[in-house]
Order: structure tokens, then sequence, then C-alpha cells
């Protein structure tokens, strides 16, 4: 719970000196005001009041707070407050005929709300503040600057019965989801019998994993390969267990040296003009580590439409089926 006015959201230095001068001196003052007393403090918007309102509701109010703020604002003050706001609600319910109407409403969050079940305006009055918040891109405070823009008009029991039957959909809905390859990401290229039967043979042969004598005895010996050397060494003599020497006999095949396991060419790129020339066919690209996401993705676009596969694509999230 929050103990200074600055704790609250909303409610900087600035506000909280205006709040203090008007009378709401601590949160509890806060807390026993209604919104209308709060947005008529010049300084504070609808919006605002309508925030703070939202996050003191739980506030515990003695009887000496309550009876100072009743004194804060006059019943002559609250029934003219009451009159402006029946008017306002008056407009506003001729005023509001699409999302974006609303205040704070563009087109991104108008599609937001569609997409959560929020088509019209009066499924919108129908929702209270937390539903609304749950909303991707809804925040608390724009949930509680839309409540106090269309919350308390009225709403049809038809809309109300809608939205209720909406949100054990919502809650209840488990979508299993995987990362999936963008692109032509299971594409093999065309081979004959031989380049095949090659390629099976590497593979199954494999290469031992040449590293530099003694790198598991000395930490500062690395393990990239270096010749043995030494008339004593066992791995230059070539003692079995003493580790592979580099020498022809491991060579893989010559005519899929260098293809990748899918036995397609490799070409690398770093932008869309490298593609020009790549047969899809027998070549296949893979895009540079220092190519960023925005232009990684034109990339990959181009590439699928070509019929080229990129052998390091982007993962996605995707639905399963």
């Amino acid at each position: 719970m929050a103990d200074e006015l600055t704790d609250l959201g909303g409610v900087d230095e600035e506000k909280a000196k205006i709040l203090r001068e008007a009378g709401y001196e601590t949160v509890e003052h806060v807390a026993a005001a209604s919104q209308d007393q709060l947005q008529a403090v010049e300084g504070i918007s609808t919006a605002l009041a309508a925030r703070l309102k939202a996050e003191t509701d739980e506030v515990e109010i003695s009887d000496d707070v309550e009876a100072d703020v009743d004194e804060l604002g006059g019943d002559e003050e609250s029934d003219e407050a009451d009159a402006d706001d029946e008017e306002a609600d008056a407009d506003d319910e001729d005023e509001f005929e699409e999302l974006t109407d609303i205040s704070g409403i563009g087109a991104s969050k108008a599609e937001a709300l569609e997409e959560a079940g929020y088509s019209t305006v009066d499924q919108v009055r129908g929702a209270d503040q937390d539903e609304l918040a749950d909303v991707s891109g809804i925040g608390m405070a724009l949930a509680a600057r839309i409540k106090a823009d269309v919350g308390d008009l009225d709403v049809s029991e038809e809309v109300e019965a809608e939205i209720e039957d909406e949100e054990p959909e919502v809650e209840d809905e488990d979508v299993e989801t995987e990362l999936q390859a963008r692109g032509l990401a299971d594409k093999t290229p065309d081979l004959d019998d031989e380049n095949a039967r090659l390629l099976v043979q590497r593979r199954r042969e494999g290469k031992p994993q040449f590293n530099r004598q003694d790198y598991h005895k000395k930490k500062r010996v690395p393990t990239s390969w270096r010749r043995p050397r030494g008339q004593l060494s066992k791995q230059r003599r070539g003692v079995k267990g003493k580790g592979d020497t580099v020498q022809a006999g491991f060579r893989t095949p010559k005519a899929v040296r260098g293809k990748h396991p899918s036995g397609f060419e490799e070409v690398r790129v770093h932008n869309v003009d490298d593609l020009a020339g790549v047969d899809g066919d027998t070549e296949a690209v893979r895009i540079a580590s220092k190519v960023g996401a925005r232009k990684r993705e034109r990339i990959e676009e181009v590439a699928e439409d070509e019929g080229i596969r990129v052998l390091n694509p982007t993962y996605e999230e995707v639905k399963v089926e």
C-alpha cells in the first residue's frame, strides 16, 4: 500500500503539492474522496482521478479523515458536478460511435480491443477496469481513462451477457505453440545416386576431433590443432589412444567436399542483392552474422519467393494445429 502521495501512480511532486493545497494531505484523504472531488482539483485530470481511485480502493479510512474530506467537497459542488456529468454522459452516448472515438484509443489500441472481444463501444462499457487492463497494450492507466470516458454509461443486458459468455473462452483457451523455421527449411537438392551415396558415407564415417597435444593436461594449451613435435611425442608416433593427427586419409570425398549435410552448396549473403544469381535447386544461402534483424527478415522473404533455402533461418512461434 502506498504511504506517500508520490507513491501513487501518476503523482509526482508537483501533483502531490496540488493535492495537499486542495486539502488531500495523505493517501487516506485521497481514498476518502470521490472521483468527482479529485477531478475538481485544478491540475488533476479525469483519467488521473480515476487512476487514483482505482489504486486506493482498498485503503482503510478513519472517521476523522472522512469528515475532513466531506468538508472539502460541498453539497452544492457535488450537485453541480453530478448535473454536469449527466449532461456529459448524454453527450458522450451520442459522441462515441467507434472505438477510436474514445480518448486514448488509436487504430492499434482499437485492433487490440477487437481481438480481445470488445468490438463495439457498448462492449467496452460493459467491461470493468481490470478486464480492459488485461488486454494487450491496454494498461491500468489507459483502462481507467477509458472507464472515465464511457464506463458509467448504461449498458444493455444483451451486451453484458455477451461479454460474460466470452470471458470463459479466453481464460480456458489453452493454445499449444512451437517454434518453426521461416522459409523453405525442408527443401533438399536433387542429387544423383553417386553424390547421395557419398553424402551418406561422409555422415556415417565422420571425422575425428583434432585437438592439440596435451590440451587436457594444461590450461594454457588451447584445443586448436598444431602438429605434434618432440622426439618422445606419442601422438606424433601414432600411439593408439593418444589422439589422431591430421592427414590426407581423413579427407571427405572430393565430389561432396565442403557441401552442407543436405547436399546444397553454401553461399554467404549480406543483403538482398547477393541473392541474384543463386540457383535454388543446387545452392542454399547462409546469412552473415552481422546482418541486422530488419535486413535479415527482408532477405528471408525474398529467398522464399525465389525458392531459395536459408540454412540459418529465423525461428518464430506458431500455433500447433
